[in-house]
């Protein structure tokens, strides 16, 4: 990609953005402070990576967001911001004496792109306010205003700055990949599975010993692979609007079947349905808190023979997000294109986001 700026001093060449994301699966706030480098080309690099666990409080409002009156969603929206404000100051002086700017994806709320929104809350006004840098957020609106999904966008990432893979795979509340030029959300991931796990009592199962430790019930393996979306064509994306139609009624059927069995069945669906979406052959970048259940990889690697399921080090795996997000806003405080329409279905290429001015 063209890495020329057209707005700010032409011999700045290195920026330092900070990026925020906050995912449907509420394991916590991801703040990666980055660097990007444009000499003909753009490469870049996480400095730091920290994620914060929500106060209960706050987790408990994102969990139940959807169904807020329209007063109490306002109020959340400034109530992440400020959570996101205060984690930002915990991070290194020295960093932050250095950054430019923050880009925010926020908290998806609802996301109904056939109905022409997506609500990402954080409000852009509070976090300038609190760290005096420019914000850009509110990434998706721009592209649904034309008419495209609004998702995924870490693609045009992926696609300057992981050109090495053959695609990149990402496990997080739900599993999206980039197989440029298109790019897709395949299926739920850690969302489901995080839903069972609290049945014992935990976030979440760690490296997938739950389920390892349980047999997949047939028939609940088969309703959930003949749901009609894994059959679209992309571009397509997913909101938790989508879990609530699809997945809950047949986990309600089955709710009398161990959980062992529940959560064996559901590894069982989401590595079948990513390996089905995924290259024959060739490296694919694995990021996301999935990568870290071990069973779930295995299913992966045992299911995708003659692909390589490659996870980088813990850093890349957690925060390439919040890296993706942080470039984007970057394109966009530079006036550049942001958003791929090959991959969201819209009727042109934008610079999505809203800025908002310290």
């Amino acid at each position: 990609m063209d890495c020329e700026d057209t707005l700010s001093n032409s011999e700045n060449r290195t920026y330092t953005v900070i990026g925020l994301m906050s995912g449907t699966s509420l394991d916590g706030l991801d703040v990666a402070i980055c660097e990007f480098t444009c000499d003909s080309t753009w490469s870049g690099r996480i400095l730091q990576f920290n994620m914060f666990d929500f106060p209960e409080a706050l987790r408990s409002s994102l969990k139940n967001s959807m169904i807020l009156t329209a007063e109490d969603l306002w109020k959340l929206d400034k109530s992440w911001a400020h959570f996101a404000a205060e984690c930002i100051s915990k991070t290194s002086p020295e960093l932050l004496s250095r950054v430019q700017l923050l880009s925010s994806h926020g908290h998806t709320v609802f996301h109904n792109p056939q109905d022409g929104y997506s609500v990402q809350i954080g409000s852009g006004a509070v976090l300038a306010a609190q760290t005096n840098l420019p914000v850009v957020c509110d990434l998706r609106s721009l592209d649904i205003a034309y008419g495209g999904q609004g998702a995924p966008l870490v693609p045009l990432v992926d696609s300057t700055l992981f050109s090495e893979y053959t695609a990149c795979l990402n496990l997080g509340g739900f599993a999206n990949i980039s197989i440029l030029p298109m790019a897709w959300d395949i299926g739920v991931c850690n969302n489901l599975l995080n839903i069972l796990a609290r049945e014992k009592g935990v976030e979440y199962d760690a490296e997938g010993s739950i389920a390892k430790s349980g047999k997949i019930i047939g028939d609940l393996l088969q309703q959930m692979l003949s749901i009609p979306y894994h059959r679209l064509p992309p571009p397509k994306s997913l909101g938790v609007e989508w879990m609530q139609k699809e997945l809950y009624p047949l986990l309600e059927k089955v709710a009398d079947h161990p959980l062992e069995d529940r959560m064996r069945t559901a590894v069982e669906y989401i590595a079948i349905s990513i390996v089905n979406d995924c290259p024959k052959v060739g490296k694919i970048l694995v990021t996301g808190g999935g990568a870290f259940n071990r069973f779930l990889i295995q299913r992966l690697n045992e299911l995708g023979d003659g692909v390589e399921f490659y996870l980088p080090e813990s850093e890349v795996i957690n925060g390439k997000e919040a890296f993706a997000f942080a470039f984007l806003g970057l394109l966009r405080w530079l006036g550049k294109p942001n958003v791929l329409k090959s991959t969201t279905g819209a009727r042109k290429e934008s610079s999505g986001g809203a800025v908002w001015l310290p």
